[in-house]
């Protein structure tokens, strides 16, 4: 988010859109200090990760619990979304 780090009002505005869940799983997330390795702690999450061009734009940033966040890896948002709600479809089944 920059060197100022993440705005407070965007988190809150996010935390209410969000109803506090995670983007991907729909846990209810616990705000937390920025270091704390708890699963459920809020993270800011880019859905277009910025190591693939996305940019640091509020549309492009949802709150993600810290378990998704470091699990999702180079899938993209939708996808990971997907999976983690269990809503796949695997063939041949």
């Amino acid at each position: 988010m920059g060197k100022g780090g993440p705005r407070p009002e965007l988190r809150t505005i996010l935390r209410e859109k969000q109803d506090g869940r995670c983007c991907y799983c729909r846990i209810k997330m616990r705000i937390c200090f920025p270091n704390s390795r708890r699963p459920d702690a809020e993270t800011l999450e880019h859905l277009d990760r910025r190591a693939d061009g996305g940019r640091n734009a509020p549309d492009n940033i949802a709150l993600a619990c810290r378990d998704c966040n470091t699990g999702r890896g180079s899938i993209d948002w939708l996808s990971y979304t997907t999976l983690k709600r269990g809503e796949h479809y695997e063939a041949g089944r």
